[in-house]
């Protein structure tokens, strides 16, 4: 070799990859087309590995992303609450075969609009996006998670107006409007042609909040709105990228963080590991609904963990059933990032919960789903064969 010049050496993956948008009978599609044909995206949100991210090794990255893909999974969103991830995060993805949906990092909060933080917001952006390019996991670029959704949607608009002015509130969301309308877009275009952006997660189109008939939905009606999980047969959206309910991890894991003092779910130690503010009385409510409530501690955990896999499972499921309408079905959460009762379903030891062993019948290639109706049992033969 010539020492005079330099040399990098690279792999790379070549296809074509776009996500289709298209009016049709029932709204706006929202589908992910690869070498030309539709596939259905099977999957979860993936978190940081740890909290403190500095521990993950690729050897911790190849063991929750073969998971994935051991439960059939095809992708796999990186959360806009979460990090941009590491090379070795990518390379895995490329190797195993995992679409990544990357979301620009900003959840959940209004942001900045002063012209040194948007020219920092930019900066970070050409930064990630030159460095997660070339791989060919990625899929899409999507501006954040749940911002416009938490603006139109959890009353913080109509709070902003009614307690200071409309003025404020314009130019909160004009901040908004050029975070990722403008400037994350033009990013994209000049550094990243080749794949497609998103503005918000979840939104029916660019600025405008979501549906079940067009783009992609967060559906929390079960959980955050103790619906029956019968629901997710009923509400059906074009491409789900969130849906979740939670689980407790298994006895062995609760009890690394643990004394047996502790062996009750209000106990303090057990709602310190509690991510939701509703989260305990939530398991237990809808586990009274299915299920006779076992009256010992490690039989209560195993329990939360049979209801997670039913719920959620109904989900995926009825998701794959309809994909005349719906593309994509990514539950809320593959991973934990601490030991916690959370809607991940492998813990933080790297246990799988009963929801991934579930997963796995749910998403396998060719699936018997039945859905049970108010006077008869329908059979669906479902199937991502491409004849």
């Amino acid at each position: 070799m010539d020492d005079s010049k330099d040399s990098k050496k690279v792999r790379i993956g070549l296809r074509n990859f776009k996500v289709q948008i298209e009016e049709d009978e029932y709204g706006n599609s929202f589908a992910f087309i690869v070498n030309g044909k539709p596939i259905f995206s099977k999957g979860a949100n993936w978190i940081p590995g740890d909290s403190f991210t500095t521990r993950m090794t690729k050897d911790n990255y190849k063991t929750l992303l073969q998971n994935a893909v051991n439960a059939n999974m095809n992708t796999v969103r990186v959360w806009g609450g979460g990090i941009y991830e590491s090379e070795d995060f990518y390379d895995l993805c490329d190797e195993l075969g995992l679409i990544v949906w990357q979301d620009f990092m900003f959840a959940c909060a209004m942001y900045p609009g002063n012209d040194s933080f948007l020219k920092s917001v930019e900066q970070e952006a050409i930064y990630n996006v030159k460095r997660i390019r070339t791989h060919p996991s990625l899929a899409l670029w999507c501006g954040n998670n749940e911002v416009l959704s938490a603006w139109e949607n959890w009353g913080w608009k109509e709070d902003i107006i009614e307690n200071q002015s409309q003025e404020i509130a314009d130019t909160i969301f004009n901040s908004y409007d050029q975070i990722f309308h403008k400037i994350l877009p033009k990013v994209i275009d000049e550094y990243d042609i080749s794949t497609d952006y998103w503005s918000s997660s979840p939104s029916s189109s660019t600025g405008v909040k979501e549906s079940l008939t067009s783009g992609d939905a967060h559906y929390w009606g079960v959980w955050w709105g103790k619906e029956p999980f019968s629901t997710y047969e009923e509400k059906i959206p074009r491409f789900m990228s969130e849906f979740g309910f939670q689980s407790f991890p298994e006895f062995s894991s609760v009890k690394k963080y643990t004394n047996p003092s502790d062996y009750d779910i209000y106990s303090d130690v057990m709602k310190s590991h509690q991510r939701s503010s509703i989260g305990n009385k939530t398991i237990e409510e809808y586990m009274q609904r299915d299920y006779n409530v076992p009256k010992s501690f490690d039989h209560f955990l195993y329990v939360s963990q049979l209801l997670q896999a039913e719920g959620i499972s109904m989900g995926m499921e009825a998701q794959r059933r309809n994909r005349d309408i719906c593309m994509g079905s990514l539950y809320w959460q593959l991973n934990d990032c601490w030991p916690v009762a959370s809607w991940s379903s492998i813990d933080y030891f790297g246990k799988w919960k009963a929801l991934h062993y579930k997963t796995k019948n749910s998403f396998e290639e060719s699936i018997l789903s039945f859905y049970n109706k108010s006077d008869e049992v329908a059979l669906y033969f479902v199937t991502d064969k491409l004849e």
